[in-house]
């Protein structure tokens, strides 16, 4: 059986009038695939813009710091400050990428750095502003000096804790029963400076020194030479040896004492008379 000879090779194989109409069409089919083909390319350039927007600058700088807060994001709002709309940077070809320089902290205000690493590299800096909102405890009417505080003399409010400098309390159970060191206006913040110190100790007061080593403790009796709050390191007396050493406020009685050579606890040799001596442990001279 014959088999059909294919249209192109019957055209390339035809009468030399017949080759160059089909040259024509050939050329002219070429010509217009060319046309067409710069036409997607000018389409697609078209798409891409010449400067890069400020709002994907901004956009970047945020999404940095948001990043960052952890736990804290539900809670934390960022807004980059105001880009000049007229800035002209070269679009970049490859994403976006945010920094900080070196030693830079985040703060409620913190400039950020973006930049491009494309084919035409640039850097910018961005103020960023970040936002925390917490519970705060918030004095529910004027409050005077002094004043021992109840759970009626506070309220809660969600508040922008960022800008407080001096700390704030969220739990009621941490401040009731303190005592006021002046006087706190209506609807403002609770503070730990807004406290007087909760003293454990007083100057003056018979203390019981106490020291560990070796995995025995050792008791005496001491003297505060100064006012402690618990965990605070003062000054006492070891009544016995007549020495001054230093120590952690751990009790409303006890003091416990710094070893020198390990930076833990007291003398190595204190002498404990027998009615404050903890005879399980001690190493009186005898």
């Amino acid at each position: 059986m014959a088999t059909a000879v294919p249209t192109f090779v019957s055209n390339l194989t035809a009468s030399p009038s017949r080759r160059r109409k089909f040259d024509a069409v050939r050329r002219i089919f070429v010509a217009s695939l060319a046309g067409l083909s710069l036409l997607i390319v000018a389409a697609a350039s078209a798409n891409v813009p010449r400067w890069q927007p400020v709002a994907d600058i901004a956009a970047t700088a945020e999404a940095f710091l948001r990043d960052r807060a952890g736990d804290n994001a539900t809670r934390t709002t960022v807004r980059a400050g105001r880009l000049d709309p007229r800035l002209k940077l070269a679009f970049c070809s490859e994403p976006l990428d945010a920094f900080l320089r070196p030693g830079v902290e985040i703060r409620s205000k913190t400039i950020v750095g973006v930049r491009c690493d494309g084919d035409k590299p640039w850097k910018i800096f961005v103020p960023v502003e970040t936002v925390v909102t917490d519970t705060v405890l918030v004095a529910s009417r004027t409050l005077p000096q002094g004043h021992i505080l109840t759970e009626e003399d506070l309220v809660a409010r969600q508040d922008d804790v960022s800008r407080l400098r001096f700390g704030y309390f969220s739990d009621v159970r941490l401040v009731v029963g303190r005592q006021l060191k002046s006087q706190l206006l209506a609807g403002r913040e609770l503070t730990p400076r807004s406290l007087k110190v909760d003293l454990a100790i007083r100057k003056g007061q018979s203390v019981t020194l106490v020291a560990g080593t070796g995995g025995v403790d050792i008791r005496m009796g001491g003297k505060a030479l100064m006012d402690g709050a618990l965990g605070q390191r003062i000054r006492v007396e070891n009544v016995n040896s007549g020495r001054t050493v230093e120590g952690i406020v751990r009790s409303r009685e006890h003091v416990e004492v710094l070893l020198p050579q390990t930076n833990r606890f007291f003398h190595a040799k204190p002498k404990v008379s027998p009615s404050v001596a903890d005879t399980r442990s001690s190493n009186n001279d005898r």
